[in-house]
């Protein structure tokens, strides 16, 4: 990093930090999140400057902190969302779970967690590609792709507690 902007970060840092943090708790209302948020954005600055050159650190601090407060806002709604389609609380869903056969569970546990995600949510849970994709914030494209990889993965581990059981 060039020391000029390391510089300007420390000086930002003593003079202005504490206007961002308050600017971004009012834009997004809320203070304890803006001073995570803009604690944040100052890593991610240091971590990976932005490609052209920050004439103004207080903006672009102001700016970044605010959208990853919004960011998680509207995850939050998405999971919100996505419980409130279940329709159903979750300690019946847990209860559910325990109907599967054992393979199957096992099988699913072993998936990485988006394909384990939307397999059990489309498979189990009987949820549209629309409605899964709406919930977890990602195309339907990328939806298909993870249960086509799922169902080829829990395919496969399946296919071999079979024959194990055979043998």
């Amino acid at each position: 990093m060039a020391e000029n902007v390391r510089l300007d970060l420390d000086v930002f840092v003593a003079t202005q930090y504490s206007k961002v943090v308050a600017a971004v708790g009012l834009i997004t209302g809320n203070r304890q999140g803006a001073e995570d948020a803009v604690q944040d954005a100052i890593v991610g600055f240091l971590a990976k400057p932005p490609a052209h050159p920050v004439t103004n650190l207080a903006a672009w601090f102001t700016v970044v902190a605010s959208n990853r407060i919004k960011d998680g806002y509207r995850s939050e709604a998405a999971r919100q969302r996505a419980v409130a389609k279940l329709a159903m609380p979750v300690e019946e869903m847990t209860d559910q779970s325990e109907l599967l056969d054992c393979d199957v569970r096992n099988a699913l546990l072993q998936l990485p967690i988006r394909q384990r995600q939307v397999c059990t949510l489309h498979y189990l849970m009987d949820q549209s590609v629309r409605t899964i994709a709406e919930g977890l914030g990602v195309s339907e494209g990328t939806v298909k792709t993870q249960l086509h990889r799922g169902r080829k993965a829990l395919a496969a581990r399946l296919s071999k507690e079979v024959h194990r059981g055979l043998a």
